[in-house]
């Protein structure tokens, strides 16, 4: 039988059970003397040893010894009657377990999960017996787990900082290659003002030349250079029309 999830972490057969208990009540007494205390943990269904701040999860069972199930007369007498007599929704076959798991009354001393330790009646000697063997073995158990928590823990912190440093870097590559792109852009931009203006001035010194410099070919000087401004990155200039908001397209249908 298993203990309810509020109570210790107890799975016997019935005969064991107070065996069980005892075992469970004088380990918890002696660490009690030692300043440690248990805690049950009811939705992990855990018993847990507290020894100087490091949690050691405690359980005691029993070994069962497991064999083919053979029917009793009872069971063979149901599973005729029921292939004899007509069946209808709902009603159910007989079945039976497919094995049986009989009493041994050797039990188990389980502490921790990794590390762990185990500690079991044996044909000489039962567990009442090896108890300060047990209490000895949970407090050295307590310090690997303690050491391997501690461990963990170095190695977490270990990754944070590796992870920390890493985004730290990569975060100072993307701001990096940002401001470059946006260096490379504003000079390009330059570069494209520059080769505006110059292709203006040369289209009005040949207009100059040739005595073709008319009002509609000044009114277009005026309006490139304007552009050639409005590219340039070192002239802070809008252009009513580039720079105003995209107006909504119209609906379809009205």
């Amino acid at each position: 039988m298993s203990a309810p999830a509020e109570v210790l972490h107890v799975e016997v057969t019935r005969g064991s059970l107070e065996r069980a208990l005892d075992l469970f009540n004088a380990l918890i007494f002696e660490f009690a003397k030692r300043g440690s205390t248990v805690e049950v943990d009811a939705e992990k269904k855990w018993t847990v040893l507290i020894i100087e701040g490091t949690r050691v999860e405690l359980s005691v069972t029993e070994r069962v010894r497991r064999k083919e199930h053979v029917d009793t007369p009872e069971e063979t007498k149901a599973k005729e009657r029921y292939w004899k007599l007509p069946r209808y929704p709902g009603r159910e076959y007989p079945g039976t377990p497919r094995h049986d798991y009989l009493a041994t009354g050797i039990l188990t001393i389980t502490a921790g999960r990794w590390p762990s330790r185990s500690w079991n009646d044996t044909e000489r000697t039962p567990l009442e017996r090896r108890f300060p063997e047990v209490v000895s073995g949970l407090i050295l158990l307590a310090a690997e787990i303690h050491a391997r928590e501690e461990k963990q823990a170095r190695e977490a912190e270990q990754r944070r900082l590796a992870k920390e440093h890493y985004a730290r870097i990569m975060e100072q590559r993307k701001r990096e290659r940002g401001l470059f792109e946006a260096l490379e852009t504003e000079a390009t931009k330059w570069e494209r003002a520059a080769r505006l203006r110059a292709y203006v001035d040369a289209v009005e010194h040949a207009a100059t030349l040739e005595d073709e410099l008319t009002d509609e070919l000044v009114d277009w000087i005026d309006w490139a250079r304007t552009k050639a401004d409005w590219l340039d990155p070192m002239i802070r200039v809008s252009d009513l029309i580039l720079d105003a908001p995209e107006p909504e397209k119209p609906a379809l249908w009205w």
